[in-house]
């Protein structure tokens, strides 16, 4: 009994043992389709797969965008380094690859072959997959011959014979073919299309064995010149005449000439052999010829303005530096002017001297002051020369050496004026600092250029509002007791002003085309101040408070220092009865009678007239620019 009982076990362990082989099997089969499908996954679609090449470059992994643009970039190479060679009675000649070429199309063509291949389902893709490492797969790409490579032409003008070929030549405006006649000749369609075959061979396959093609010289009709080739020689791009401005000399215009190679073919299809055919050259006038150029240059003031310029001598310094550096400018149409690169550095290193310009609203010396009054001017003639603005701003302050608004401030690289050359033709600036015979001196520009239409600009600016200045005085302890109060030079007085500034166009007759608004600028007030010792307040009617004279003037009363030192020298016993007889009644009744009835009267012409002007600022900048005291603004 045991030992069935020990048989009945064994006989129920085998089922158990097949069933965990038939598990281990199922896993296997799981683990291999889960791998396979992780493969087909991986492999993924719109790409190339792996050991893909077309003409041996690998495009593996890659779209066929990034293919196209790595065969654009690597064929070109390869063609240069292969060369097919060709024998013509005995001699032999070589064809250099870089008369061979792909198209665009025939690798657009070949790409979408090979992803078409490739782009099986998503179970097949796979077993395409594994086949691709395994192997790969290799496309070919065919190879043509740009033109008639020079060197085949070269056999042929060797070894044809001289009857047999078509000729041509430029004579005027005519293109002149001497067709040629049946002779002997090389067949040249022939050898153009083996090179091509042979290139091909050699690209897809670098174990290609590259003997010399037998080229054979035959009897045949004229050969077609090669058209394009023709055309490539005799066509010419048209050109404008223009100035090149390092040599201030007029390049010559070119007149473009173009072939209509159809037309060509055709006329010498129908030309007998040994004929002459004539074929009209097209030719194309430039816009701009020589005679043109040379007839309009410079030929018309578009601008000219001048502007009195104030001093001192560093002020007229940095103006004339200024002037030299613009004098000469020439600008080509559609070049633009920069102030900034011209003139600058604004620095004693750019050649300038300190001069008065304005800091943070007070006038002060710093380096280039003064080189906006050339800025300003320069503006106000493009605007009468109607030319196009690119970059101004205005100043702080009304300049006053030109109608307001037509100013233009510039400052280190953060502010400059632009302007742009918008006409047909080159336009030159002369620009300089004059002095008259009294002395006064002026900054002068000129813009000279061609006015094709007669228009010009008449700006003109209307003043919409205006906060007059005041006279204000501070006390300060270094002016003189007594002494008249002294202006302070940093601080002298400008009107503000709100102005709309006005473009007018006229014609050629005077009359009002347009008018058109073309900025609005706000220029603040300054007020003067004047510096006067604290205690003389009262002596000119100042308020302390306000710093406004708005008190009436209080002359001092005289100190009495001449009685008591004459009469105890004179009158020792008389002074007592004198002094106290004469003194009550002369005092009291001179004082009163003449100090308030003389003051009030004499103060407003005994008081020096205090000078206010508005005096032609060297230059300012806009108030939301102004830099700190520290920096020095060109102005």
């Amino acid at each position: 009994m045991a030992q069935t009982a020990g048989k009945r076990t064994a006989q129920a362990e085998k089922p158990k043992g097949g069933k965990i082989a038939l598990i281990v099997a199922l896993a296997v089969v799981v683990i291999l389709i889960g791998g396979y499908l992780i493969l087909c996954a991986a492999a993924g679609s719109g790409t190339f797969l792996p050991n893909t090449t077309v003409a041996g470059i690998d495009l593996g992994g890659q779209t066929q965008e990034q293919a196209l643009d790595t065969l654009k970039t690597q064929l070109p190479d390869r063609l240069s380094q292969l060369s097919v060679p060709f024998v013509c009675e005995g001699q032999e000649f070589t064809i250099p690859g870089i008369d061979a070429t792909v198209d665009d199309q025939a690798m657009e063509s070949t790409l979408q072959e090979a992803l078409d291949q490739q782009s099986g389902s998503f179970f097949t893709r796979g077993a395409q997959y594994l086949g691709a490492i395994t192997g790969g797969t290799h496309y070919s790409v065919p190879v043509t011959l740009k033109d008639t490579p020079a060197v085949v032409s070269e056999a042929v003008k060797k070894y044809a014979a001289p009857e047999a070929q078509t000729t041509w030549e430029v004579s005027g405006d005519q293109l002149v073919f001497h067709k040629g006649v049946t002779g002997r000749t090389i067949d040249v369609n022939a050898l153009t299309d083996a090179a091509a075959e042979r290139f091909t061979q050699l690209l897809n396959d670098s174990s290609t064995e590259n003997t010399p093609l037998e080229t054979q010289v035959t009897t045949a009709p004229p050969l077609d010149p090669d058209f394009d080739a023709i055309q490539k020689e005799v066509t010419v791009e048209a050109a404008d005449a223009y100035l090149d401005k390092s040599t201030k000399q007029i390049v010559p215009s070119v007149t473009g000439v173009s072939l209509d190679t159809a037309a060509a073919k055709s006329a010498l299809d129908s030309a007998a052999e040994g004929s002459d055919v004539s074929v009209p050259l097209t030719k194309t006038e430039p816009e701009m010829t020589t005679a043109d150029l040379e007839a309009n240059l410079f030929k018309d003031v578009l601008g000219q303005s001048s502007t009195r310029t104030a001093g001192g001598s560093s002020r007229w310094h940095n103006v004339d530096l200024a002037c030299q550096r613009v004098n000469g400018t020439i600008l080509l149409p559609g070049e633009t002017f920069s102030y900034n690169a011209v003139c600058g550095p604004y620095s004693q290193a750019g050649g300038y001297q300190k001069a008065g310009a304005y800091i943070s609203g007070t006038t002060k010396d710093t380096w280039a002051g003064g080189i906006c009054q050339l800025s300003s001017t320069l503006y106000w003639t493009t605007l009468k020369a109607n030319l196009e603005t690119v970059e101004r701003y205005c100043h702080q302050f009304d300049v006053g050496y030109l109608p307001s608004g037509m100013d233009a401030t510039v400052y280190s690289n953060s502010l400059d004026f632009k302007f742009k050359n918008d006409t047909g033709y080159p336009i030159k600036i002369e620009a300089s600092l004059t002095k008259n015979s009294n002395g006064t001196r002026y900054c002068n520009v000129t813009i000279y250029g061609t006015n094709s239409t007669g228009v010009y600009g008449d700006p003109y600016s209307v003043v919409l509002s205006t906060i007059s200045p005041q006279t204000k005085y501070e006390p300060n302890a270094s002016i003189p007791q007594g002494s008249k109060p002294q202006k302070d030079p940093e601080r002298t007085a400008y009107t503000g002003k709100k102005v709309a500034v006005y473009q007018r166009l006229r014609d050629a007759n005077g009359n009002v085309i347009s008018e058109t608004l073309i900025h609005t600028d706000t220029f603040s007030h300054r007020d003067a101040y004047y510096f006067y010792n604290p205690a003389d307040a009262a002596l000119w009617g100042i308020d302390p408070s306000t710093g406004l004279k708005t008190l009436t003037p209080v002359e001092p009363t005289p100190t009495p220092t001449a009685t008591p030192s004459a009469t105890p020298s004179a009158t020792p016993s008389a002074t007592p009865s004198a002094t106290p007889s004469a003194t009550p009644s002369a005092t009291p009744s001179a004082t009163p009678s003449a100090t308030p009835s003389a003051t009030p009267s004499a103060t407003p012409t005994a008081t020096p007239p205090l000078e206010i002007t508005t005096t032609p600022g060297p230059g300012m900048l806009p108030e939301d620019s102004v830099p700190p005291a520290s920096e020095a603004p060109a102005a």
